[in-house]
């Protein structure tokens, strides 16, 4: 008989609930109540520092996976919202419980899952722990709004321009603890006068980047200025003074602004709480809805006037920017592909419409834009005719596709490795690569069925409208997979991925011909982690193979 603990606690306090308690205590139970115990292989999981709102949990992952494969006849924890709070994730748990044949203890409630009493408990109890969640989140932003109506600094990153200085104590639940303000540090204020003052003149988040590259002025931790940096800075209201064009600025945009009118005066500046959210991805930024902006104790530095006719002028803009970052052109094969040795990715320039290859395509080379804006001082990389390098790449990656390749060798090698090893890791980051790799054999596939459709055009425009969505969410996936660090480096994803890129290899030789410039350049993506000019040559790195 096999027995699984589970035990979670959101944060370590070394105290009460603690995961090491909640496991002695199931334990006890375990050992007094289930017949048979005494022989039972029991194996604990614990998951220490993870909310209960989602099953986002490596342990837990990690028992589900146990669990599935038949290896469970009793599933115990302490207290049902261990498992989560999410009645959705708790409703999918009990029905895959039930189909296994897995019974499920919770100690504290004594739940049993094997009678339909038990089961509508649990569900009951299930909407309740959601609905504690709700309430606890509602009392942390009521908790927030207080604490902001004082304008205190609650933390975090300090943005540049400021130092966080202790003002006084304050009590809370009875315990005493510091209260911050924020207090300007001249000299840095000056760099951010200084981006205010630029951008409103020239209206260009490139332009006040190369100013930054060609006279060395670095960030705060010593790295050079991107225009994410830039655009981070000009919408942070803590820069804002709190004067009425700022009130109606935020009021209208639907923030939950934490002083009346008449209070927004100018002599302070703004804080802004909740603007955004770790909660799933880092840093990923709250509706507006959800922001609490207040008046702090430090000075603004930009009316509440100019900061909205900034805000205004970047979502003008943001179209403009972001298309220069996405290939749209219909010849540059290596667009988000191709890097610079120096580490930037290089970007294509066109020649006069007239001048055209044999193949009747427009000629264009690659340059580094590091390069071109610091006039060859930082980076003094010589451009490559791209249509040329277009071509080599290519060619070798169709070289790639034969057997008797070293690359189709190697891969070949590493997948019989990797055949010959027993154990298996399947972690949560494999999980959503298993969703990213069916979402691009969706991709395709899609990409086949469009190369052997005929002309008619709302087809087309269907099948290009499918394959975007599932770019954005291979986008989403993989941005996901990233905030999870080396959790998921395992040898399922491995073996998964090895015998992907094999199938896509093989695939991009039979398609090549039929395929258009910006379906070739989705599939390059597929296939190369990245190639990188070095002035002389270009180095083709295949996924995996480096």
């Amino acid at each position: 008989m096999n027995i699984f603990i589970y035990s979670r606690k959101s944060k370590w306090t070394g105290r009460g609930e603690s995961v090491e308690n909640q496991i002695a205590m199931c334990r006890d139970y375990i050992q007094y109540n289930i017949e048979g115990a005494n022989q039972a292989e029991i194996t604990v999981f614990e998951d220490e520092g993870y909310s209960g709102k989602n099953t986002n949990r490596p342990q837990f992952q990690k028992m589900m996976q146990e669990i599935k494969k038949g290896g469970c006849n009793y599933l115990v924890c302490y207290k049902l919202d261990r498992l989560g709070r999410n009645i959705a994730d708790l409703a999918n748990l009990v029905e895959t419980l039930n189909k296994l044949n897995v019974s499920f203890i919770s100690i504290k409630e004594r739940f049993d899952t094997s009678t339909p009493i038990g089961k509508a408990m649990l569900y009951f109890a299930g909407v309740l722990a959601q609905m504690e969640r709700e309430q606890i989140a509602e009392r942390v932003r009521d908790n927030m709004i207080m604490l902001a109506r004082k304008g205190r600094w609650l933390g975090g990153n300090t943005p540049l321009g400021f130092r966080a200085e202790a003002e006084e104590k304050v009590v809370i639940n009875g315990r005493n603890k510091k209260s911050f303000r924020l207090v300007v540090e001249e000299e840095e204020m000056k760099t951010v006068q200084f981006i205010f003052k630029e951008y409103l003149e020239k209206q260009s988040l490139i332009g006040v980047v190369k100013y930054f590259l060609n006279h060395d002025i670095k960030t705060k931790r010593g790295n050079e200025y991107t225009t994410t940096a830039i655009r981070d800075i000009l919408t942070n209201p803590v820069y804002c003074r709190a004067d009425r064009e700022a009130y109606q600025y935020f009021w209208n945009l639907g923030c939950q602004v934490c002083m009346d009118e008449e209070e927004a005066d100018g002599k302070y500046g703004l804080i802004a709480y909740a603007k955004t959210s770790s909660t799933q991805y880092k840093n990923k930024g709250n509706a507006p809805e959800k922001w609490i902006v207040a008046k702090g104790k430090h000075p603004g530095i930009i009316s509440g006037k100019d900061f909205s006719k900034i805000q205004n002028l970047l979502v003008r803009n943001s179209s403009k920017g972001e298309a220069w970052h996405k290939p749209q052109n219909q010849v540059a094969l290596l667009s988000g592909i191709l890097h610079c040795s120096c580490g930037h990715l290089m970007r294509p320039k066109y020649y006069s419409a007239k001048q055209v290859t044999e193949q009747g395509e427009r000629k264009f080379s690659y340059l580094c834009p590091y390069k071109d804006m610091t006039h060859g001082e930082k980076c003094s990389m010589p451009n490559v005719q791209g249509n040329t390098l277009d071509e080599l790449v290519c060619r070798e990656v169709l070289r790639y596709t034969k057997e008797n390749s070293n690359i189709h060798q190697m891969l070949q090698k590493a997948m019989e490795r990797i055949e010959d090893t027993k154990e298996e890791k399947v972690t949560s980051k494999d999980l959503l690569e298993r969703e990213i790799q069916k979402r691009k054999k969706e991709v395709q596939n899609l990409i086949f069925t469009l190369a052997k459709s005929g002309g008619d055009q709302e087809f087309i425009s269907q099948i290009e409208q499918e394959v975007l969505k599932l770019n954005k969410e291979c986008a989403a996936l993989e941005k996901e997979k990233a905030e999870m660090g080396e959790e998921g480096a395992d040898i399922q994803g491995d073996r998964q991925h090895l015998a992907f890129l094999m199938e896509q290899l093989s695939s991009f030789k039979k398609l090549f011909d039929m395929l258009s410039v910006p379906e070739k350049r989705e599939y390059l993506r597929m296939i190369l982690d990245k190639v990188v000019w070095d002035g002389e040559q270009a180095h083709i790195f295949i996924y995996g193979s480096h």
